[in-house]
């Protein structure tokens, strides 16, 4: 869906390194430029962010008495768990609940709705803006802000950290279409920066009786690839890579138990034209689930699963479900 931006002449690569800005994410295989830019740390470059009260809408609270329903890992039986150090279930699958996208909130013909998920695996908050106009206050890893109106057009949007040294961390110019709604995805580089990754929410708008759309995002971390399974089996996406976002899927209305697991590189496994409850081919999980989550299907709506974090960090990896 989208790149890495690599060479977008909006990115900036000042002097300074990874270091200097405190970023705390794990370097992965891949050899990228980072997106994080900034060449003075004691410089805002004159950019003014207003004050605005937090809006983000925290998708992994830290409540160890009461997990929210976030999705944890599940192996198979004699199998190793893949993320060290959850508890058991009751009942054995945990899944993530589906957050509202702000269903009041209408498109203009004038203006694009904007929303900001940050799956950064730094462990500071930054704050988000586009030009001079904040969207997200002390956004953490798991969290998403809910949608804001911006007119039709070019903008630029800035990342800084919340507190502290509040140097520009990223900053990209993007094009946003009126009418239409995009999630912005704050997520890590193989070099140690960030990348702001932009998914529109476009497509799957004519829906048969009693269906909705589903699709999944990979925005773990690079070199990442996986499957999503269905119980049965079945495989329902294939192959997703970092930064990829699928094409949405025709589902029934329902309750559906997805499984993630590891990409398996077999041509022979096909993928459901569309998901349907009880749909059963055969076979089995080649590799072991890495995690498991359930979505609830509505009439009418469109989901979309984001995959982010990573198992040798605190966020652990995880599963985000939203409506688009």
């Amino acid at each position: 869906m989208a790149d890495n931006n690599t060479n977008n002449p909006n990115n900036t690569n000042g002097h300074l390194t990874a270091e200097d800005y405190g970023l705390t994410t794990p370097s992965a295989a891949d050899t990228p430029v980072p997106a994080f830019g900034g060449s003075d740390g004691g410089n805002d470059y004159g950019i003014s962010l207003p004050i605005a009260p937090e809006g983000g809408i925290p998708a992994y609270p830290g409540d160890s008495n009461n997990d929210y329903g976030i999705s944890l890992p599940i192996a198979p039986e004699g199998g190793i768990p893949a993320y060290p150090g959850n508890t058991v279930c009751t009942p054995p699958v945990c899944t993530l609940p589906v957050f509202p996208s702000c269903p009041s909130c209408g498109i203009s013909q004038n203006n694009a709705q904007v929303r900001f998920l940050n799956a950064s695996s730094n462990t500071f908050p930054v704050n988000i803006s586009i030009d001079n106009t904040n969207y997200a206050t002390n956004s953490r890893f798991g969290t998403i802000s809910n949608y804001g109106q911006i007119s039709d057009g070019f903008h630029t949007v800035t990342v800084r950290r919340a507190s502290g040294l509040r140097a520009v961390l990223l900053q990209q110019t993007f094009p946003f279409s009126a009418g239409q709604r995009y999630t912005m995805v704050l997520v890590d580089t193989a070099a140690g920066g960030l990348n702001m990754i932009q998914v529109p929410s476009t497509g799957c708008n004519n829906m048969n009786y009693n269906t909705g759309c589903y699709r999944v995002a990979n925005m773990s971390y690079s070199g990442s690839s996986y499957d999503v399974m269905l119980y049965s089996h079945d495989a329902v996406f294939r192959n997703v890579g970092f930064q990829e976002v699928t094409a949405y899927k025709q589902a029934m209305t329902g309750s559906y138990q997805f499984y993630v697991t590891n990409a398996n590189t077999f041509t022979v496994i096909r993928e459901l034209p569309i998901i349907v409850i009880g749909t059963v081919t055969g076979g089995g999980f080649t590799n072991e689930p890495l995690v498991s989550y359930q979505v609830d299907i509505a009439p009418g709506m469109k989901y979309t699963s984001y995959l982010i974090g990573n198992n040798w960090s605190d966020t652990g990896f995880r599963v985000l479900t939203v409506e688009d």
